[in-house]
């Protein structure tokens, strides 16, 4: 077995580009060469603060857990796949055992096995690496003349229709999505799938406001500059049915919850910080508004997977950059670029 390379992140902002051993293929196992990999908003601030919520990074970490690749070993016991399959990857492997997993809420597993996460110790290495070993149950099998540059966002489309699909039926309705970047731009897609009648979006930054249009949003509009419109939203007791909550910040949770009408539904998909969280309460309880929390996804990853290979939804707008894994600090340092950029990915030697 060669060696490969990887980027590993030793500490705040000190990922390096260096060799690592190959791993041991075991019998349930497929090799993989990546294709491409994305760089989320975890890996950010795992990049930016050496940790994300309470996972703090112990040892050195791989991070990367947006991934496609093609399939260049198999183990023993190893039916379904075979050289040259092209594959998407879950990054969680859940316990199957758990009560939430027997409830068929997989996503709220208690023991799960999540790529690129400090969560567990030792920590599971992500994909940002040249070839990577996955158990077989984590791989989706897909055509091989897709391109890695679609099925790179199979896992964050899986996060958006599962916000989606909590939400409930999305059908004749009107929907807002506050927060333009990947996740807010792939919701506005599937609810636009879904047969919404209207989707408007809101974003500060021009770019990703001009984005969101290409996506599926019928608007979108400026929270600063267009605040005179937005505050008419709150005015008689709201506008939207279904209101997506899609920026992890204060502001955008305040504009979600005054802008759904009474008796609808808020959606809360951005991870706010705890201390900045002030919930209007008076207006979720005279309005009955549903405040509906997501997390990750649940059973809908095959179904991103096919959606990006039927073009029923098409990611290409947001992919603004790509990058070899030997320039991840060019690469991590463009993520943040938020005038420029809106989904970074790094590209392996399966990628076209």
């Amino acid at each position: 077995m060669k060696a490969s390379h990887a980027c590993v992140l030793y500490g705040a902002a000190d990922v390096r580009y260096e060799h690592q051993p190959a791993e041991h293929l075991s019998e349930t196992g497929v090799r993989v060469q990546l294709g491409a990999a994305g760089i989320c908003g975890s890996d950010q601030h795992y990049f930016e603060y050496a940790q994300m919520g309470d996972f703090k990074i112990r040892d050195p970490l791989v991070l990367g857990h947006e991934l496609s690749g093609d399939v260049i070993e198999v183990g023993q016991s190893v039916d379904d796949f075979t050289m040259g399959d092209r594959v998407v990857i879950d990054p969680a492997k859940t316990c199957g055992r758990c009560t939430p997993c027997k409830q068929g809420r997989a996503n709220l597993c208690t023991d799960v096995e999540f790529m690129g996460s400090a969560s567990r110790y030792p920590h599971i290495a992500g994909g940002f690496r040249d070839e990577f070993v996955v158990d077989s149950s984590r791989c989706i099998l897909v055509p091989r003349e897709t391109p890695h540059r679609l099925l790179v966002f199979a896992e964050p489309l899986s996060v958006a229709l599962h916000a989606v699909q909590r939400a409930g039926s999305v059908l004749g309705k009107r929907v807002l999505v506050t927060g333009a970047g990947t996740i807010g731009a792939l919701i506005a897609a599937a609810v636009k799938l879904a047969g919404a009648q209207e989707v408007v979006a809101t974003d500060l930054n021009e770019n990703r406001r001009n984005i969101v249009l290409q996506m599926g949003a019928d608007s979108a509009f400026d929270p600063n500059k267009d605040a005179e419109v937005i505050n008419k939203w709150a005015l008689n007791d709201g506008v939207f049915d279904v209101a997506f909550e899609a920026t992890g910040t204060q502001g955008g949770f305040q504009d979600v919850i005054r802008s759904t009408v009474r008796g609808g539904k808020s959606v809360l998909v951005g991870m706010i910080p705890t201390s900045e969280c002030k919930v209007p309460f008076h207006i979720l309880t005279t309005r009955e508004i549903d405040l509906i929390s997501t997390f990750r996804q649940n059973q809908v990853f095959g179904l991103a997977a096919n959606l990006l290979v039927s073009g029923d939804i098409n990611p290409l707008p947001i992919l603004t950059s790509i990058y070899p894994l030997e320039d991840c600090q060019k690469a991590f340092a463009a993520s943040f670029d938020r005038d420029l950029n809106i989904k970074v990915a790094f590209s392996g030697g399966a990628f076209n």
